[in-house]
């Protein structure tokens, strides 16, 4: 089955653009628009601003300026990304991307039917992971696990556990991999799998029923869906 991007779950407003080239792709700037100034903003990453390679999106995007300002209309480079709706394709297009055909906000025609086109730059939906230490500790809260439990059952480090927990240094790699334990409960119970010798059975019971029971609760949302 074909990937199929959720765009109900990007930050409204904002997109990034790359360039993609035959076996890598560089990160360019975003695009955003302020709703409240009605006012369109597109900032080049510096990085490929200075970059010899660096090529502007659009002559009226210039790659030296901080930040690009349009009021009331699109840059002319992006507006030319989206199909007129004249098109007789254009109902597939929207259909294709998951789009409503009378869908207005052209960020979000941009990311989506808008995304490729003739040039290398390619338009991304940007999302936000809003997974944080304070989930952990509640979690943990809810369980009545200690700091030294929780290291134990899911294999990590009890300082660098502490310190996410009390807003020391983050450990982006850690707390992503708390994160899929949680979100995805299977992949936390065949961690529990490999653990097990090393934990309390009161411990172990507790952690395998509140996964066992958020898998089949999981199993369920997808039947009725």
């Amino acid at each position: 089955m074909a990937y199929k991007t959720d765009y109900s779950k990007a930050v409204p407003n904002q997109l990034n653009v790359f360039s993609e080239g035959r076996k890598r792709r560089i990160f360019v700037g975003t695009l955003i628009y302020d709703d409240s100034k009605n006012t369109y903003e597109f900032r080049y990453d510096p990085k490929y601003a200075r970059s010899k390679n660096a090529i502007p999106i659009g002559k009226e995007l210039d790659l030296f300026k901080k930040i690009n300002t349009s009021k009331g209309k699109l840059f002319p480079s992006f507006e030319d990304r989206i199909p007129s709706k004249e098109n007789p394709a254009y109902i597939d297009y929207c259909r294709s991307q998951g789009i409503d055909v009378e869908e207005k906000n052209q960020i979000k025609l941009l990311m989506s039917i808008g995304k490729r086109g003739p040039s290398t730059f390619i338009f991304e939906p940007i999302y936000q992971n809003n997974f944080s230490s304070e989930e952990i500790k509640k979690f943990r809260a809810d369980l009545g696990l200690s700091i030294n439990d929780m290291a134990l059952a899911f294999d990590l480090n009890p300082p660098t556990l502490q310190r996410l927990e009390t807003g020391g240094k983050t450990d982006l790699a850690t707390l992503r991999r708390i994160q899929i334990y949680l979100t995805f409960p299977k992949v936390a119970m065949w961690q529990l799998t490999l653990t097990v010798g090393r934990l309390h059975t009161d411990i172990f019971h507790s952690l395998w029923n509140y996964f066992e029971a958020a898998s089949k609760k999981n199993n369920n949302l997808n039947n009725v869906k």
